[in-house]
């Protein structure tokens, strides 16, 4: 691996969360002018926005916000830990980005995550961890029904995420100089 890649790498996956958000917001300006001519990125999207809202839907209708506002307003907090803004990688943060998420860190955030709003998650596409990551209450007090399909729709979107970061990854390596 070329020392540029090496930088790379770090700053995409081992940064702090605000500088990633910077790197994600330098490659977001490099970028998006030019969506129009990536086709297959602007459809992927497309589909992941619509993938993104189905998750949300689910999870409202689990009501998944007041379960873990609940719980994040408790001593001590909850799954949503400042800890938690370390498993945001810059390409995911670039694709919330892309998808016209208004991302910033928290002021005051304390022990809570830093991309923890006042209304819940910033990120329509969350990072990984989060997308995997279920807590006992909700694999305790969901219906079977609700959290199969609760699962299969974090999958849907971690499956098209993924895709779309290994697209990402590879427009940035052609353009490393724009963001290195």
């Amino acid at each position: 691996m070329t020392s540029r890649t090496s930088q790379l790498m770090q700053r995409f996956y081992e940064a702090r969360p605000a500088e990633k958000l910077a790197s994600a917001m330098a490659l977001h300006a490099a970028l998006a002018p030019l969506l129009d001519d990536l086709p297959h990125l602007t459809e992927a999207l497309a589909r992941l926005r619509l993938e993104c809202a189905a998750l949300a839907r689910q999870m409202t209708d689990m009501d998944l916000g007041r379960l873990c506002g609940r719980c994040a307003a408790r001593p001590g907090g909850g799954c949503c830990s400042a800890l938690m803004a370390d498993n945001a990688d810059v390409l995911q943060i670039l694709i919330n980005l892309l998808l016209d998420a208004a991302i910033t860190v928290q002021p005051d955030h304390g022990d809570n995550c830093c991309f923890l709003g006042p209304a819940g998650c910033l990120f329509p596409v969350k990072p990984i961890f989060c997308l995997n990551y279920n807590c006992t209450h909700i694999l305790t007090g969901a219906a079977s029904a609700d959290l199969a399909a609760l699962l299969q729709r974090a999958a849907t979107v971690l499956n098209r995420q993924v895709r779309i970061e290994t697209m990402l990854l590879e427009l940035a390596r052609d353009r490393m100089h724009l963001v290195v």
